[in-house]
């Protein structure tokens, strides 16, 4: 697919990367004429030195041959301008980042019309949905549905009372026998990211990728003894879009006490959302969190645009309460090494969400995608097509790269279950793997026609 790519912020950034690892002729258009060097410079692929609003730039990026164009500047109005240009001039579909309230909401309704675009993303809005997620299945540092939400994976840390420990997944797999209801789809140690087989014997401390039905999620995390406890008190660090829309969905749940550094947002949110506790202040004044109560609250998320505030704030929540459960958001991948250094549960990015969906759009608006910060590793879902090699074929039969695990199908019916090696599988199923970027293209040879 040849695909442009108009902003080589920390979104386009990470979908460059991702797509130029699955060998997509990947055009950037960035108007930086260094940032746009050092993309070029990092990744495979072509970069134009120019504005997404001009035509003269998109025929240099060869928008009349584009299967996709994604306008993910920071600038609302460049990004529409770009949709609007690309169709007209031959682009297929275009995908457009809105994070402005007004141009989303009602009164936007015409003018996106206007622009055309197949598909509208938040980043803001996406990111504070995963952390919703993340409280809604507590103990889990990572929840990705797949399949419409019939299917789940979890990420998490196996705790050393987990009955897992010290067995290798063959035999945890013989343990479940038929009714083996989910799959080591990935396992972290020591940094390094593997997909697994069966000779690998879990450890304590071990970071996985589980996938299991989404009814037995909470079952699945207390066999790996990561479970959390029960949310009654959160702290939200930094009012913005994202802290702001995760207070107010957690207010009507729990106790929420909300920290925000400037003083007119924080007297508009204290006017807003009535439900939560809104505190003027600085997340990195430990007294005040101290004052707040940091060392009895259950859930510590820090959420601000500044990366070290939300790690500092963060680890020092850890200090004095490790029980709670924390998240921080990241812009920059620089300080991931921290994030686990320092205890901190989880760490979220607005890049990865926006990849996801913009993966999604790419690959049809229907199966789902998931991609991590920290590992190339990915979760993907195909529709196997009929009179593709995959149609009616047993696993065992099929010779797909080691890079590539399958781990589920969904049958037309909605019913679901774990791949063996007997597994027939038919058109129409939906199955869920995991596998590197690189090893993509030959999924695709399986699985379509």
């Amino acid at each position: 697919m040849h695909v442009i790519i108009v902003g080589a912020g920390e979104v386009g950034w990470y979908l460059a990367q991702r797509l130029g690892a699955e060998n997509h002729d990947v055009v950037v258009i960035e108007q930086d004429e260094v940032i746009a060097r050092a993309l070029g410079d990092e990744l495979d692929v072509q970069t134009v030195v120019g504005s997404g609003t001009h035509p003269s730039t998109l025929r240099a990026a060869r928008v009349e041959r584009a299967d996709l164009v994604a306008g993910v500047t920071q600038d609302d109005e460049v990004n529409m301008i770009c949709s609007a240009l690309s169709k007209q001039m031959g682009a297929k579909r275009t995908v457009v980042r809105l994070q402005t309230d007004e141009l989303r909401g009602p009164e936007g309704a015409e003018l996106r019309k206007l622009v055309d675009a197949d598909l509208i993303i938040d980043p803001d809005a996406d990111t504070a949905e995963e952390i919703l997620r993340l409280v809604s299945v507590s103990g889990a540092d990572e929840v990705y549905p797949m399949a419409g939400g019939s299917l789940v994976v979890l990420g998490a840390v196996v705790g050393a009372g987990s009955p897992f420990v010290g067995r290798t997944l063959a035999e945890v797999g013989r343990s479940e026998g038929a009714e083996w209801t989910f799959l080591f789809g990935s396992v972290t140690r020591s940094g390094d990211t593997i997909i697994p087989r069966g000779d690998l014997e879990v450890a304590a401390g071990d970071h996985v990728r589980v996938l299991c039905a989404a009814s037995r999620q909470r079952e699945v995390l207390q066999t790996l003894d990561a479970m959390g406890k029960r949310v009654r008190r959160v702290m939200v660090l930094g009012g913005g879009s994202v802290g702001s829309r995760v207070a107010e969905h957690l207010s009507h749940s729990a106790d929420v006490v909300l920290v925000e550094r400037d003083s007119e947002r924080a007297m508009d949110l204290a006017e807003r959302l009535r439900r939560v506790t809104v505190v003027h202040g600085d997340i990195t004044d430990t007294n005040l969190l101290t004052e707040e109560s940091v060392s009895t609250t259950d859930v510590v998320i820090a959420a601000t645009g500044e990366d070290t505030a939300n790690v500092l704030a963060c680890a020092f929540a850890v200090a004095e309460n490790p029980e709670a459960f924390t998240v921080a958001v990241l812009h920059r991948l620089a300080l991931l090494p921290l994030v686990r250094q320092f205890g901190i549960d989880a760490a979220l990015s607005p890049r990865t969400a926006s990849a996801n969906a913009v993966l999604q759009e790419m690959r049809g608006g229907t199966a789902s995608v998931a991609t991590f910060l920290d590992s190339d590793v990915e979760v993907d879902e195909f529709v196997i097509e009929e009179g593709s090699p995959g149609d009616g074929a047993v696993v065992s039969d099929l010779h797909l790269p080691r890079s590539v695990l399958l781990g589920a199908i969904v049958r037309p019916d909605g019913s679901n279950e774990i791949v063996r090696g007997h597994t027939t599988l038919r058109a129409g199923d939906s199955i869920v793997l995991f596998a590197r970027p690189s090893a993509l293209s030959d999924v695709r040879k399986v699985f379509g026609s």
